[in-house]
């Protein structure tokens, strides 16, 4: 009985805190309220940049805080939009976020303005790349 509730009691943490870290559409909870986040673009932009490919269509970025001394805080969420050529609505999400130091990366993408993100790529794939912009932070976009 006692490791009957033991894996009850294990099974319910485990879905708290999977319920915890993602949003009805598949983005990760910390993304929340993305949209009233300052956008560090000064308008959309298409440039491809490394990923041409990848990273096509009309993108802008946006920063859960703000630079101090050149730097981003622990604690900031970057997300950039992207909405691909042909289309209306958001197809791909990626994220950047700040976690003592380093930064995480994680990028989705959905086939509809109603499907549930999923993911595409994260980690090394992203951060490869990202070593490119490593004097601005690692975030390719300036203000």
């Amino acid at each position: 009985m006692l490791l009957l509730v033991a894996i009850v009691a294990f099974t319910s943490a485990v879905a708290v805190v999977a319920s915890a870290r993602t949003t009805a559409n598949g983005l990760p909870a910390y993304t929340n309220g993305w949209q009233a986040w300052p956008k560090i673009n000064r308008k959309p932009f298409t440039s491809t940049g490394p990923l041409s490919s990848a990273h096509a269509g009309r993108k802008n970025v946006y920063a859960s805080k703000r630079k101090v001394r050149g730097k981003y805080p622990n604690g900031t969420v970057i997300v950039k939009t992207i909405v691909k050529p042909g289309t209306t609505y958001v197809g791909q999400f990626a994220v950047m976020r700040k976690v003592k130091g380093r930064w995480q990366y994680i990028e989705y993408e959905r086939s509809g303005p109603r499907a549930r993100y999923a993911l595409l790529a994260q980690g090394q794939l992203c951060s490869s790349c990202h070593a490119q912009a490593r004097a601005n932070d690692y975030v390719f976009t300036k203000r």
